[in-house]
C-alpha cells in the first residue's frame, strides 16, 4: 500500500517583516483566500487510486492541477490555526516569531490556540478512520504542518517513508506499507 502526502502550491500572500499581533491575524485570514502559483509536480509516474484533499481553496486548486478523478473534500485536512501566542497594541515582532511561538504554543497547549496538539491528533486519527484502505494508491492533499504531523502518525501505523522536517509546496513525499 501506497500513500502520497502533497503539500499544496505556495501562496500568494507577502507578509511584513515586522507585524503586531492584529496584523499578524489579518494576515493569516488573507493567506486562507490567496491565490497559488501552480507548478509540474512529480508524481512518481503512479496511477493513483483514490485522492482526498482538504477543502480550503489552495488545496482542492493542487488537487484538481494533479489528479483528473473525482477528488474526495474533507475539512478534517484543513491546516492547523496559527493564532498570535500574545496580543498585542503597538508592539511589533518579526513575522517568524508570530509564526514559530504559535507553533511552539500549539505545542505546549497553550490557549492562545484554537486547537491542542490532542485536538490535531484527534483530527487526524478521525480521517485516517474513514480512509478507503481498499485503494492501493492513496493521495492526499492538504497543508504543511498538518502534512508534518500526519506522517508522523503513519510512521506509527508502520509506514515507511521520509522524516520530513520541511514540508515543500508542491511536492510529492511518499510512504509504503508492505501487506500484512
Amino acid at each position: 500500500m501506497r500513500i502520497g502526502l502533497l503539500r499544496h502550491f505556495k501562496v500568494q500572500c507577502p507578509h511584513k517583516r515586522m507585524m503586531t499581533s492584529k496584523e499578524f491575524r489579518d494576515w493569516s485570514e488573507k493567506y486562507e483566500h490567496s491565490k497559488v502559483t501552480k507548478k509540474s509536480v512529480e508524481m512518481g509516474g503512479i496511477q493513483w487510486d483514490i485522492c482526498y484533499a482538504s477543502d480550503l481553496p489552495r488545496a482542492v486548486i493542487t488537487a484538481n492541477e494533479v489528479y483528473s478523478g473525482n477528488i474526495i473534500l474533507d475539512k478534517l485536512l484543513q491546516e492547523v490555526d496559527n493564532a498570535p501566542f500574545i496580543h498585542t497594541q503597538r508592539l511589533r515582532l518579526p513575522f517568524e516569531v508570530w509564526h514559530i511561538c504559535g507553533r511552539l504554543a500549539w505545542f505546549f497547549k497553550s490557549k492562545s490556540q484554537p486547537e491542542t496538539i490532542h485536538g490535531t491528533k484527534k483530527r487526524i486519527n478521525e480521517f485516517m478512520d474513514k480512509i478507503d484502505w481498499s485503494q492501493e494508491n492513496i493521495l492526499i492533499v492538504f497543508h504543511g504542518f498538518m502534512l508534518y504531523n500526519f506522517q508522523r502518525e503513519l510512521r506509527r501505523r508502520g509506514f515507511q517513508g521520509e522524516h520530513i522536517r520541511h514540508v515543500k509546496n508542491g511536492f510529492l513525499y511518499e510512504y509504503i506499507k508492505e501487506d500484512d
